[in-house]
């Protein structure tokens, strides 16, 4: 099962979460547009493992030219600045709304990125306890195909079996889902207000 065929089935949630991982999941998905389940499992990756899979491969300074391309070419926008992960570790900048406040400040938000290499590591085990939390919901039909695509519980557990086998690489969001929501950068929530501010 390959990201791309995962990547192309948007999807829905019916009826109440039922806890609070399952509310944060379905809030994601009723707030953004074009949501397939890649990008559900994005979110539970950045909520829990954050950005570590670019500071672990990225020197600081292939980091900040990341970040200032990636901010030149974000459009300035009225939306708000941050969107809430699950849990209290990690929190998404929107791009576009941080252009429209603070210009092109790229060093300000290279130094939000990188003070997550300070932050504490979570495991593997606690995403993949999260990814058996959004597979229940796969089961219980609360998520489901947006339209008559095919069996998304096959795929999904095909998919999620395949995932862990490979070791949970982080994955990119869906084309769906760039084309139709902001840009962003995760960084730790705990040093936001003191940057910021």
């Amino acid at each position: 099962m390959s990201v791309e065929s995962l990547g192309s089935i948007k999807i829905r949630f019916d009826g109440k979460a039922g806890d609070e991982l399952g509310e944060a999941i379905r809030l994601h998905i009723v707030t953004h547009r074009d949501v397939t389940l890649v990008d559900v499992i994005k979110f539970l990756y950045q909520s829990v493992l954050g950005s570590f899979h670019l500071l672990d491969h990225m020197t600081e300074c292939e980091i900040e030219a990341w970040i200032k391309k990636n901010l030149a070419t974000a459009q300035p926008k009225e939306e708000p600045l941050t969107e809430k992960l699950y849990g209290d570790r990690w929190i998404r900048v929107n791009l576009g709304a941080f252009k429209q406040k603070y210009g092109d400040d790229h060093k300000t938000l290279t130094k939000l990125f990188m003070k997550g290499k300070e932050e504490k590591r979570a495991s593997t085990t606690e995403f993949s306890i999260k990814l058996d939390s959004l597979l229940k919901l796969v089961v219980s039909g609360k998520i489901r195909p947006l339209d008559s695509n095919p069996d998304l519980l096959d795929l999904a557990a095909d998919f999620f079996a395949d995932y862990e086998q490979k070791g949970f690489p982080p994955l990119h969001h869906s084309s769906l889902y760039s084309k139709k929501n902001s840009e962003y950068l995760v960084v730790p929530l705990d040093n936001l207000r003191n940057i910021l501010s």
